[in-house]
């Protein structure tokens, strides 16, 4: 999704045609490796995102160093975050859930988008709030493992661009968070974490764009200048909206420190719940 508004702002911005390549699987580092590998020249950019870059590359083994093999462009958005259910889930909030995964430990199942993802690694941390085992299921994307929660398969996952299911009703949500820990504007029914006592359970996850390492400065900052523009216009600030973000534009000075300080904020999450699977 946020690769979409990228391409098209880059599109008017730059007068060139940018074409969105999905290449999912591994926790998205499948992608990830095929731009560190890429050449420097500005025309093979990454989608990413915290998961892939901080957390990902710490949970499994990847064939890139998520900082030494990419240059920082710039971060267009921040995340709402939703944790929806099968809409037949005897639970309809965290206290529930709780209660739920007590009784059957190993059954509720979490629906991931993939070993070492940015959903794996929130799974964990809510099984861990909640005091309870959860089955985690493990796919090639957050795609498939919605297709499923909406199928019944599943029983719950963590997905920012669930919206449109959940108020559709094909779907629930046992809760949200906000800009800033508070609850969704697009959600005002459903409690925040925080109310509900988990103000820990999910933190803002920025989306942005990567360069491989060794692309040339002018490149990155000429890029960085359009997707300044992208962010700040009323077009892209609805279309965040719409699929549960909002504009948080840094730099690729700004974005490359807020990449080692998640490092270590996702390294210790990682670490304390034992999610390293290589």
């Amino acid at each position: 999704m946020i690769g979409r508004i990228i391409a098209d702002g880059l599109a008017r911005e730059l007068k060139q045609t940018v074409i969105v390549e999905n290449r999912p699987g591994a926790g998205a580092s499948i992608g990830a490796a095929a731009v560190a590998k890429a050449r420097p020249d500005g025309y093979t950019l990454l989608v990413g995102h915290a998961a892939v870059v901080a957390a990902t590359a710490q949970m499994r083994k990847v064939p890139y160093d998520p900082v030494k093999d990419f240059a920082p462009i710039a971060a267009i958005a921040g995340n709402f975050t939703i944790l929806p259910a099968r809409k037949d889930l005897p639970a309809n909030n965290l206290a529930e859930l709780k209660t739920l995964a007590l009784s059957k430990p190993d059954t509720v199942s979490c629906g991931t988008a993939g070993v070492g993802s940015g959903s794996h690694m929130t799974c964990g941390l809510l099984a861990e709030l909640l005091g309870a085992k959860l089955l985690m299921v493990h796919y090639k994307g957050l795609q498939e493992t919605m297709t499923d929660l909406i199928a019944g398969r599943i029983d719950i996952t963590f997905d920012p661009t669930s919206l449109a299911q959940v108020k559709a009703g094909a779907i629930k949500a046992l809760g949200a968070r906000g800009k800033d820990g508070v609850r969704m504007p697009l959600l005002p029914n459903i409690p925040s974490f925080a109310e509900q006592g988990m103000p820990t359970l999910s933190d803002e996850v920025w989306s942005g764009l990567l360069a491989p390492a060794g692309t040339p400065p002018a490149i990155i900052n000429r890029v960085a200048a359009a997707l300044e523009k992208i962010t700040a216009s009323p077009e892209t600030v609805e279309k965040l909206l719409q699929k549960s973000s909002y504009p948080a534009y840094m730099g690729p000075v700004e974005l490359k420190a807020r990449i080692l300080r998640d490092m270590a904020f996702y390294g210790g999450i990682i670490d304390r719940l034992g999610l390293r699977t290589e």
